[in-house]
């Protein structure tokens, strides 16, 4: 059983958010993880433009200046994406991380996008799984002497959640990687909802998406590779994924990626959970809109299932927030299914199944 440690939200003049962050820095004992002139990695995301639920900069820099304190060599990194954003190549994706407050200055080490200029730089490890025998990880994510994976927890339209598990799975991967795993993903759309607004059409990272004779959006299977940003940018719910038929495949890829992930990482990897700002979309979308439950806390383990399980847990405890995209859901469900028809559970049996971790877990309050 894995342990996760906890810390709540409230804060005073006596506590703010670096010393709770330097508390379970501290119960983890990442000096067993991180050597001295180690290269570190802190794995965060930063944010689309125009989403502000991401993680600032002044969180990141308190995880820098921990890692200075042990004499190592810190900097801050991603990988590109698979759509058409302001990050599916680094010179953009830099941009964008500037845009939002990430540089050397404001967060004291350098901003490193791992899968180099167009993200197609990274190595390939061992997977040994029923999907792969290898996967790919951005190179200066795999060539890092140790990591500090830094998650915001938000909703996510294909997994229902994102926390450490996406943020490796899809985090580390380069683009190649990422449409590997989401290829059994395919949306049609329900054309007495579309609006012919042509707002999928702009989005779609595979130009798959057409107008048809009737001025209706139409996916081309052939060239859809399943990345569900169509799925994400119709307010018309005119795109939804077929949920019963899609998400297994997805969800024991994932599992499989994280795992060989932390076989290459063995004992040099930690994991922190920011349970705040709890936005029902992945903050990979350009917006985020209010979130579904209060500010929970911080979570940190060594181990991305637990810490994941422990936090959608935390999440499904939750009250929905009043006016949130769940305040009214049926009492049956919880939170994270009232927000997205996800079986959600499975990705956790399978990780736990194959050996990436345990979702059974020792929740410990400090």
């Amino acid at each position: 059983m894995a342990k996760v440690y906890f810390i709540d939200m409230h804060m005073s003049s006596r506590e703010n958010i670096n010393s709770k962050i330097k508390k379970l820095f501290n119960k983890l004992e990442i000096n067993s993880i991180i050597n001295e002139k180690d290269f570190v990695a802190i794995k965060t995301h930063f944010g689309e433009y125009g989403n502000i639920a991401y993680l600032p900069p002044v969180i990141i820099r308190s995880f820098v200046d921990s890692v200075k304190d042990l004499k190592a060599n810190p900097f801050i990194t991603d990988a590109n994406t698979l759509y058409r954003g302001s990050r599916n190549n680094a010179i953009d994706h830099l941009k964008n991380a500037e845009m939002n407050g990430f540089s050397l200055f404001s967060c004291g080490a350098p901003v490193i996008i791992a899968d180099g200029l167009r993200g197609n730089d990274f190595k390939e490890i061992p997977a040994n799984g029923k999907w792969y025998s290898s996967v790919k990880v951005a190179s200066a994510i795999h060539d890092a002497d140790a990591m500090i994976v830094v998650s915001h927890v938000k909703g996510h339209e294909l997994y229902g959640f994102g926390g450490a598990i996406k943020n490796i799975a899809m985090g580390c991967a380069p683009p190649s990687m990422k449409q590997s795993l989401h290829s059994d993903l395919k949306p049609k759309v329900k054309q007495a909802l579309c609006t012919s607004c042509g707002a999928c059409i702009k989005r779609c990272p595979a130009f798959a998406i057409s107008f048809d004779e009737n001025k209706k959006a139409f996916i081309d299977s052939n060239k859809c590779f399943g990345c569900g940003e169509c799925t994400v940018i119709c307010i018309y719910n005119a795109i939804p994924v077929v949920w019963k038929t899609d998400a297994t495949a997805l969800f024991e890829r994932t599992a499989e990626y994280v795992n060989a992930f932390m076989q290459q990482k063995k004992n040099k990897i930690a994991f922190f959970n920011f349970i705040i700002n709890v936005s029902p979309e992945c903050d990979c979308c350009y917006w985020n809109d209010v979130p579904i439950v209060p500010n929970i806390g911080i979570l940190a383990s060594t181990d991305p299932i637990a810490i994941d399980r422990a936090s959608v847990d935390l999440i499904n405890k939750a009250m929905p927030l009043p006016g949130s995209r769940i305040s009214d859901k049926d009492a049956s469900k919880d939170n994270i299914t009232a927000l997205y028809p996800v079986q959600w559970k499975y990705l956790f049996k399978y990780a736990t199944t194959i050996g990436a971790g345990d979702e059974e877990y020792e929740l410990i309050k400090i």
